[in-house]
């Protein structure tokens, strides 16, 4: 039934006062019989009880239950499989035994009253407390609470009863029926038992596992276990008492006991068949059914009982119940009646003085929001502020590009296609430095206003009429429809931005392919457009989409025709078989051949043995041979030595001169490949000589600058003795001087870190916009290869696998519309989250969200007084649940969920919330109403109409509701066992 598998517990762990409670404990426990967990106190008894009843979590190892996790769905397991017996009872203080026991029926999920009602009584019959059913359960004694506890236990018929200590708080007599009364279950059911008390296991328990320090230190069955009879103080043994007999024809009376101080004054009547009792004696009891006393005949033997729990519990009236579904205790219903009696409950006066301060805030609150409501006009013109021509349709594969491309104009609407690697959400953001003309691109830190369009490429713009500046576009520029020319100069407060024309110059805070981007020419559109040249569009899709593996050929100073590829190969991925030359391949579903591979070396002695170059690698040997071959008659190795000694100090630097003879062919293939140096670029783009030193040792550089001043090399003693300056601090005018321009440079030609394929200007720009089928040696490193991507005849090709889209441009968005619904039905985005088309009616539904958003993000003042006012609430609902962090602690254990507990503060926390915000908040809304129907003047200061009236009350309750619930989240953070162990936050 159970197994636990390496199950390791720590308190405190990592700190100074470690202590494995559990230490990597292995057991197996079958599906009946009593099994005793015994041991000194401080063993871990009751934190592996826990452990097994869910009450708390292992750190490492695992506990299965009928083959199943119980870490997996712990609630719902816990209820279907377990029923817990308490040490303390753990019952409801105040709910009756009946609701007590009828709560762990409604956690297993079922619902019909009257098979619970069924249920409960029959477990309280086998329990000997069927007539206790409404009582409160501090009436009871301790074993008639330990009994209500079993009942509750038993009521599901679980498989696994755990009990803690369970006569821990009872006296003997009452320990006995406890005990027998598990033992009964025991028989069908398993029975885990935690104690210390060594008799209880004895008589009682079939298998003892002793535990100490954690684990185990004995596992042995108990065969004599027959049980313990003792006496129970509420039986009286009627053997053991004197007795009187008085008989006559009509009655038959028995007395037992010492004779009475006064003579028992009793009246039997018979009257008409009827027969009445009266008794004029005083503290007299009678015995009925319901009666704790029980007479017993006979004397009390106190032998062991041979027959004690022989028998099994018959729980034939409760059948195991078969959902495994964790039900709910509280209802709606239940937690607002909740609420309301924690909301008119006697209040302290900290507790009352923070309620009137929530009063205050929520009117506060109304006048800020009113006063702040007039930006709420600016929602009206989200419709304006989208682009209405442009769709995005999510694209996992080249399929989908090929039918975009292939859709007719006239059928489809669509005269524009590009990637996107992200989830769009609408048109762009794009923002221009406020007085940041020509003479002001460093001002980053000035103010700037903008607003939304989508960037598009100027082959859809050369139609559009131009209305001011040019039209010709260099790649640091761009065109904008007057629809965006409107926009952004309704929104600019600066005087010399008046019209359309003030525009033109304006410099975007955007960087495209490293370079600030400015206003060209504004054309005649009511798109919200901005147009890029084609091919800074394709390095921007190229930059931003996932199509890293292609670049421009003529970035990195190669010429490339149409339809044919370069490779360049710096680093050789692991297990990629690339093409040859004058190979057929695919990028992007376009047709190419491989007319060039390009490959790095790593270093310069990597290049030298790649190209057939042979050099001496060390000033000793590069001597020696010279020595050799000068002197080929010594041959004593101490004189070459010597003689090698010598030459080193000497000529120490020609060596350099001799080993980087063809350093100049090294940089030009590396520079090919590490464009983004910045030191190479000096050398060959800036002509700055001492730039290519920054790869060569730097004491060669100083022995330079020597000889260009000496018009010799020093010897090495003589450089040892010279102070010299570092070439890092020579180069730093140049890294002043040319570092923005590097910058702009390097972002569209950065370094070959492994490889790309180099393409036409026109083979870029199609490969920029779509998917196909592409050779696996341009796959990205962080994309993977699924079965669906191998590609037919033989060889292997893959699709990206990364999240792309494609932006359409339609001229007509009805066609569009209908297009993309037909043509891609079956097509669907793997997450929810995903769009799989975003027509521009989703796009204006964002913008509107967005608008909002922009709204709320300026009430920063308001956020303070809400918080102000969740805080409260906070302390309020905190103070209350303090109080109740026991009862919490019983619902946790008995299998109530953190879920549904969550559930029944809330109501409760909105109640209360309710009925402390309305009376401030209705007086001050009133006053707003008046204000701003009797004074046009109030109206323009505030805007305060009902949906915002509504939004605010809503938003303010729903804040202080959150903050409510906070402190019991806080706690249910905590296990069961550590909630009932600590009665504190």
């Amino acid at each position: 039934m159970i197994k636990i598998r390496g199950v390791n517990k720590f308190f405190n762990k990592g700190r100074e006062n470690e202590i494995h409670v559990v230490n990597n404990l292995t057991l197996e426990l079958s599906e009946c019989g009593m099994v005793a967990i015994f041991g000194k106190s401080g063993c871990g008894k009751t934190t592996l009880l826990n452990l097994l009843g869910g009450l708390d979590t292992a750190e490492k190892g695992e506990i299965l239950i009928d083959g199943k996790p119980l870490s997996e769905d712990t609630d719902a397991k816990r209820n279907k499989y377990i029923g817990y017996v308490f040490q303390n009872y753990n019952l409801s203080r105040g709910e009756t035994c009946y609701d007590n026991i009828a709560a762990a029926l409604r956690l297993c999920g079922m619902n019909d009253e009257g098979e619970i009602k069924k249920r409960v009584y029959a477990s309280l019959r086998c329990v000997g407390m069927e007539n206790y059913a409404m009582r409160m359960p501090d009436t009871l004694s301790g074993g008639q609470q330990q009994r209500i506890a079993i009942a509750r236990a038993i009521v599901k018929n679980p498989p696994v009863i755990l009990a803690d200590e369970p006569t821990g708080n009872l006296d003997s007599a009452n320990t006995v029926m406890i005990m027998d009364l598990l033992k009964k279950i025991s028989r069908e059911h398993l029975v885990i038992l935690v104690t210390h008390e060594e008799n209880l296991v004895h008589y009682y328990c079939d298998r003892v596992i002793e535990l100490s320090d954690g684990k185990i230190i004995s596992d042995k069955e108990n065969l004599s276990a027959s049980g313990l009879k003792k006496r129970d103080k509420n039986d009286i043994f009627l053997g053991e008492l004197d007795k009187v007999e008085y008989e006559n024809e009509n009655a038959i009376v028995e007395y037992y006991g010492d004779a009475p101080l006064s003579p028992i004054k009793l009246k039997i009547i018979n009257s008409g068949g009827r027969l009445f009792l009266k008794l004029d004696t005083d503290t007299v009891q009678f015995i009925d059914e319901a009666s704790e006393i029980k007479l017993r005949d006979g004397v009390f033997l106190a032998d062991n009982a041979e027959d004690a729990g022989a028998d099994a519990l018959d729980l034939s009236e409760l059948p195991p119940i078969k959902s495994g579904k964790c039900g709910k205790l509280f209802s709606l219903k239940s937690s607002i009646k909740s609420g309301y009696k924690e909301n008119f409950k006697k209040e302290k006066r900290g507790k009352r003085a923070l309620r009137r301060c929530m009063a205050l805030f929520s009117a506060v609150v109304v006048f800020m929001s009113a006063l702040f409501g007039t930006a709420f006009r600016d929602i009206s013109k989200a419709e304006g502020s989208y682009n209405h021509n442009v769709f995005y349709l999510y694209t996992p594969d080249g399929a989908v590009s090929d039918k975009l491309l292939a859709a007719d104009e006239d059928v489809s609407g669509i005269d524009y296609i590009r990637l996107i690697n992200s989830i769009p959400n609408g048109d762009s953001s794009i923002y221009f430095r406020t007085g940041s003309f020509e003479t002001f691109k460093d001002s980053y830190f000035s103010s700037s206003f903008g607003t939304n369009a989508v960037f598009l490429d100027e082959t859809l713009a050369k139609d559009l009429p131009l209305l001011a500046g040019k039209r010709e576009l260099l790649e640091s520029e761009i065109l904008i429809t007057s629809k965006v020319a409107d926009e952004l100069v309704e929104l600019s407060t600066l005087g010399y931005i008046k019209k359309r024309e003030d525009l033109i110059g304006l410099i975007s805070l955007m960087m495209v392919n490293g370079r600030s981007v400015s206003i060209a020419g504004i054309v005649d559109s009511e798109e919200s457009s901005v147009y890029f040249s084609e091919i800074t569009m394709a390095k921007y899709t190229n930059s931003t989409a996932n199509t890293s593996f292609i670049k421009l050929a003529s970035d990195y100073g190669l010429s490339v025709d149409e339809g044919e590829c370069i490779l360049a190969v710096r680093s050789a991925r692991y297990g990629v078989e690339y093409p040859k030359t004058n190979d057929n391949i695919k990028i992007n579903g376009i047709p190419l051949t491989l007319t060039e591979i390009r490959a790095g070396s790593e270093n310069y002695g990597e290049w030298l043995k790649k190209n057939g170059i042979e050099k001496l690698d060390s000033h000793t040997a590069y001597f020696l041979a010279e020595i050799k071959k000068e002197t080929p008659t010594v041959t004593d190795e101490n004189t070459l030595n010597t003689l090698v000694s010598k030459r080193v100090n000497e000529r120490y630097f020609e060596f350099y001169d001799y080993y980087y003879s063809e350093f100049e062919s090294y940089l030009n293939e590396i520079y090919f490949f590490q464009r983004g140096e910045f030191y190479l670029w000096l050398y060959f783009e800036k002509n700055i000589e001492k730039a290519k030193y920054s790869l060569l040792p730097e004491e060669y550089y100083q022995a330079l600058r020597y000889k260009d001043k000496e018009g010799r090399y020093p010897t090495k003693e003589e450089f040892n003795a010279l102070e010299h300056s570092l070439l890092i601090n020579d180069l730093l005018e140049y890294e002043k001087l040319y570092f923005d321009e590097f910058n702009a440079y390097s972002y569209s030609s950065p370094n070959i870190y492994s490889s790309v394929y180099l393409l036409s200007e026109k083979d870029f720009i199609e490969a920029t916009r779509r998917l196909g089928e592409t050779h696996p040696s341009a796959k990205p490193d962080d994309t993977y290869v699924t079965s669906k991507d191998i590609a037919i005849d033989s060889e292997i090709t893959f699709y990206d696998s990364s999240i792309n889209y494609t932006l359409i441009h339609s001229i007509n968005p009805e066609k569009t519309a209908a297009f993309l619904k037909e043509k891609f039905a079956d097509l669907n985005s793997p997450y929810d989250y995903m769009p799989t088309i975003l027509t521009p009616d989703d796009v204006k539904e964002s913008a509107i969200n967005e608008s909002v958003d922009r709204i709320l993000r300026n009430l920063l003042t308001l956020a303070v007084v809400l918080t102000l006012m969740c805080l409260c609430m906070y302390f309020i609902m905190r103070s209350a649940l303090m109080k109740r962090i026991k009862e919490i602690g019983i619902m946790r254990a008995i299998g109530v969920s953190k879920k549904n507990l969550t559930f029944k503060f809330f109501i409760e926390s909105s109640v209360i919330s309710s009925l402390t915000i309305c009376l401030g908040f209705i007086i001050s809304s009133a006053f707003i109403f008046l204000c701003t129907t009797a004074s046009p003047l109030v109206s323009e200061i505030f805007y305060y109409p009902a949906w915002l009236c509504v939004s605010v009350f809503c938003l303010v309750n729903l804040t202080a509701i959150l903050f409510g619930v906070l402190p019991l989240i806080i706690l249910l953070r905590k296990t069961p066992s550590e909630i009932l162990s600590k009665y504190d936050i």
